[in-house]
């Protein structure tokens, strides 16, 4: 289904995108889930002058295919410059859920979701993309969408992806989120977590407000921001084997635990690991606020390097 589509904007310092050809998609995950997304098509006869055919844009907790912000604009840029966008829900998509499939509905969001199941979110959007005809594709991941994405080429890698661009990927480092000196609210939060699983209690809803705010379950809690550091962007970033641009605002570098070490960490990693190229935005926060259309920018001025 093909429809036209000016979405609204929040972001006041830059005019409404404009008006974007889009395609509804449907995809079905290797464990029998549906997750819907929209293609954003370039107009006939704008061809690229990228090294990719097609970007897959992953939206960051508790977000979706559809919300207005930096995504959106990536899209629209996207095309302008020739490249497909397909903007995809993942199982963890809105706070709180119910995400079909052929045998019935299971629940998800943020709140329950499993972060290792993105590496069958995304491969289903990636053979979608496959399916149409594209062959080198970008992996655009903003907040968690871009933990997600290091993730999944780290664990579950790909052929058909080419390159991984995270825009404000947190850190999931236990130790730094519990010495921080704001993190006083999150150590509550990390014992009362424990506390409800050993009371045989892990599906408990909790209501925690660091590293953001959030209903999550006590399981989820200690699996994402537990000591294990399972999905720690700098642990599995040499893993990935493709080329990675990290994008990472200032503002959210001097806010946040969760940021606060990525130039010394990540940017050490990038001298070892060539591959890896990590760059601030000066003033940007967690969502580019007032400046959307840097992102895509950065990304185009890297591809054309590469």
């Amino acid at each position: 289904m093909m429809f036209v589509i000016t979405p609204p904007t929040k972001d006041r310092s830059r005019e409404s995108p404009a008006a974007m050809p889009l395609e509804l998609v449907r995809v079905t995950t290797n464990d029998e889930i549906y997750l819907d997304g929209a293609l954003a098509l370039p107009e006939a006869g704008v061809e690229s002058s990228l090294p990719v055919d097609a970007f897959l844009l992953l939206h960051g907790t508790g977000s979706n295919f559809y919300a207005p912000g930096v995504l959106e604009s990536f899209a629209e840029q996207a095309i302008q410059a020739g490249v497909p966008a397909l903007r995809m829900n993942t199982r963890g998509h809105d706070a709180i859920c119910s995400n079909p499939g052929p045998f019935g509905a299971l629940r998800g969001g943020a709140a329950y979701e499993s972060i290792a199941d993105c590496r069958s979110d995304l491969h289903a959007g990636i053979n979608e993309l496959l399916r149409r005809g594209y062959r080198r594709i970008a992996l655009v991941g903003h907040s968690m969408g871009g933990v997600k994405a290091i993730y999944t080429m780290a664990q579950a890698t790909h052929p058909a992806v080419s390159h991984v661009v995270t825009l404000s990927a947190p850190r999931f480092q236990h130790a730094a989120y519990m010495a921080h000196p704001q993190a006083e609210k999150f150590r509550n939060d990390y014992e009362a977590a424990r506390a409800f699983v050993d009371d045989g209690m892990p599906d408990r809803l909790m209501s925690i407000t660091l590293p953001l705010p959030m209903l999550i379950t006590a399981r989820n809690f200690l699996e994402k921001y537990g000591p294990e550091d399972t999905y720690d962007i700098v642990k599995h970033l040499p893993q990935v084997g493709r080329p990675v641009l990290l994008l990472v605002g200032t503002e959210s570098i001097t806010r946040s635990p969760v940021f606060s070490n990525q130039p010394e960490e990540v940017g050490a990693l990038s001298e070892e690991y060539p591959q890896i190229e990590f760059q601030t935005v000066k003033e940007a926060n967690t969502n580019y606020t007032g400046l959307w259309d840097v992102p895509f920018a950065r990304v185009r001025d890297w591809l054309s390097r590469e």
